[in-house]
């Protein structure tokens, strides 16, 4: 049995992650997250959320 509460240990970890994109984009960059969409609304920040994969490789799931 894990000894962590995923439902508060995830949204807090998204959290943190953000705060490091943003850091990486610059201060003063608003930032408006779309959970679903998995988008910033900002173009910059948003390359940094998912990897764009090689010819031949990709992510399952």
């Amino acid at each position: 049995m894990a000894k962590s509460n995923f439902s508060y240990a995830a949204p807090l970890t998204e959290l943190m992650l953000l705060g490091t994109i943003a850091a990486q984009v610059g201060n003063g960059t608003k930032l408006t997250w779309n959970r679903e969409k998995m988008t910033t609304g900002n173009a910059e920040a948003d390359k940094l959320i998912k990897r764009k994969y090689r010819d031949g490789w990709a992510q399952v799931g």
